[in-house]
């Protein structure tokens, strides 16, 4: 995964993920979000339970406590 943190002067403004893998030539590339289907509900469903709500915005995912 690849995050993205914005901080403010109040602390995190935002954070968010995307999905990153390694092709035949061992380089990291970006993932499209709707690949990622199962991986990414297997994700959503442990972190409910802790409070998460991840929300899709286009191939990345924003991430609210």
């Amino acid at each position: 995964m690849m995050a993205r943190v914005e901080i403010g002067l109040a602390g995190v403004a935002a954070a968010q993920f995307r999905f990153v893998r390694h092709n035949t030539a061992n380089e990291t590339v970006l993932c499209a979000l709707t690949a990622e289907g199962t991986t990414f509900d297997r994700i959503v469903a442990r972190s409910t339970p802790l409070g998460a709500a991840l929300t899709p915005e286009g191939d990345w995912v924003r991430l609210a406590l």
